[in-house]
């Protein structure tokens, strides 16, 4: 996966490409509720650069799998993506818009579950931090 600069907006990007990835889909419905709600200025981010940034992440994972197998929620790689982001109300932010994604096809997958409490325990952010945010 491309190399993004630490809470940039590109790094925060990819989080969120990666919760719509997580459950081994692109559901229409996630990426419907990115649009009408505006999920890139609430991130911080410019709208074409969350499109292109998902558009990066879903062809590094193709790149990845012509060469072997694709575990898209390992822990090495979803450390690395963590580590993207330090400062600790982008964490929530990233936090919290995933959530909200996860939860907008009306199911939070295991691919999804696996996501937050990776982020969640990485990150040291509790549920109750998060509804107080």
């Amino acid at each position: 996966m491309r190399t993004y600069a630490t809470n940039s907006p590109a790094a925060i990007g990819r989080l969120i490409a990666m919760a719509i990835l997580a459950d081994g889909r692109l559901d229409n419905r996630e990426v419907d509720w990115i649009k009408h709600n505006d999920t890139a200025s609430l991130l911080g981010v410019d709208r074409d650069t969350l499109i292109q940034v998902l558009l990066d992440c879903c062809r590094d994972v193709i790149t990845e799998a012509e060469q072997e197998r694709v575990f898209l929620l390992e822990d090495h790689r979803l450390a690395r993506l963590a580590d993207d982001i330090t400062d600790k109300a982008l964490q929530k932010v990233a936090l919290s818009a995933i959530l909200l994604i996860a939860k907008a096809d009306g199911d939070v997958s295991e691919g999804e579950q696996t996501l937050l409490r990776f982020l969640m325990n990485r990150w040291q952010i509790t549920l109750e931090e998060l509804t107080s945010a």
